[in-house]
């Protein structure tokens, strides 16, 4: 789905801006300024988190989409406060150092993963031994009711940008990681700080 992104990039956040608004920007207000140190942002995108990094970030910025890391730029303009790079790579398969991360940043990014075992490992490489990672992820819950809805907008977010409303996220997440913190959002998001 990379040439996807790409076509689809300069229209991406104008396509999301409901979703944004009600419900992923609070959650990146929320979530993104508790990243410390060497910082990596997996499926960075068009760069929605850039507004709410702390001061003197020093991040790494990862997406499949060369298209959506153009757009991030633009919004990095205006924070000069912070050191920023750029990595045009998928997260099945990037290549960066091991143990080589304090904070690992994954909001609204695995429903569009499609290898989660593959990308779930390469993070879990790269991320330092006492590290944390902050997921904020959409996914299947528990719910048969709740999902059907989700089932519905699959036939919409699957075709236009491989987005899957459906996945276990949380069960890949608690397979490779040990739980510090999770919670229930609204919905069909949950919260899980982890590490090794």
């Amino acid at each position: 789905m990379i040439f996807s992104y790409d076509k689809i990039a300069p229209n991406y956040d104008k396509f999301l801006s409901i979703v944004e608004e009600k419900s992923i920007d609070k959650y990146r207000k929320k979530y993104v300024p508790l990243i410390k140190g060497k910082v990596l942002d997996i499926a960075a995108g068009t760069g929605n988190n850039i507004k709410y990094y702390p001061k003197n970030s020093d991040v790494t910025l990862l997406d499949a989409s060369e298209g959506m890391l153009k757009i991030a730029r633009e919004k990095a303009k205006e924070r000069e406060d912070l050191s920023l790079e750029y990595i045009n790579q998928r997260l099945e398969d990037f290549e960066l150092p091991d143990n080589y991360f304090d904070t690992i940043l994954s909001i609204d990014v695995f429903c569009s993963v499609q290898d989660q075992d593959k990308a779930m490992k390469n993070i879990k490489r790269v991320l330092k031994k006492d590290g944390r990672i902050i997921f904020v992820e959409h996914m299947k819950t528990e719910f048969f009711l709740k999902n059907i809805p989700l089932y519905f907008s699959n036939l919409l977010t699957y075709p236009t940008v491989g987005s899957s409303m459906v996945k276990e996220t949380d069960k890949k997440i608690e397979k490779y990681f040990k739980i510090l913190e999770k919670e229930k959002l609204n919905y069909s998001f949950r919260y899980y700080l982890v590490t090794k």
